[in-house]
């Protein structure tokens, strides 16, 4: 009897070791294929509000210091960026209506709590209300750690200069 109850709680014991090797396949299994691809390409749109200040520093010159931030959703509804918060201070300066220099960094985060770290830099607007330009990814944080590509954007200001949206264009790489 003795040796029956032992060998009960040794299949006991390697029952649990097998099953939570299972489990733990299963996890490790399921985490790896939802990781992110190593590089790929997206389209994806980023509504925003700005918060800042607007200082004219003479007549039809002004410059906006401040705050961009709000949501980017991936253009295929999934993957890369979707759904991520962005923050990013910058500056732009406007004569006669026309942005003619901006620039700053922003600070993606994901559902993860994971950055990416944008560098961008805008091209001189030829018509008020628009205006783009190009971002660069310089690093990141989880997922996202030593993240590099080149982008574009094109922003369009629906209510000058405190809200509108940007279509996101590029590239993206992670070691």
């Amino acid at each position: 009897m003795q040796r029956t109850a032992a060998r009960g709680q040794r299949w006991t014991t390697r029952g649990c070791g097998v099953l939570a090797g299972v489990v733990l396949m299963l996890c490790f299994g399921a985490r790896a294929e939802a990781q992110m691809a190593k590089q790929g390409t997206y389209t994806a749109r980023f509504g925003w509000s700005a918060i800042g200040k607007t200082i004219e520093l003479e007549k039809d010159h002004m410059i906006f210091v401040g705050e961009y931030s709000g949501v980017v959703f991936n253009d295929a509804g999934s993957g890369f960026m979707h759904g991520t918060s962005w923050v990013c201070p910058g500056l732009n300066d406007f004569v006669h209506g026309l942005s003619t220099a901006a620039q700053g960094y922003c600070v993606a985060t994901d559902k993860d709590g994971d950055k990416a770290f944008v560098t961008w830099k805008g091209h001189k607007a030829t018509e008020p209300n628009k205006g783009g330009g190009e971002f660069q990814w310089t690093g990141g944080t989880g997922k996202y750690t030593g993240i590099t590509g080149n982008n574009t954007f094109e922003a369009v200001v629906i209510i000058p200069p405190t809200a509108g949206y940007s279509l996101l264009k590029g590239e993206w790489r992670v070691p």
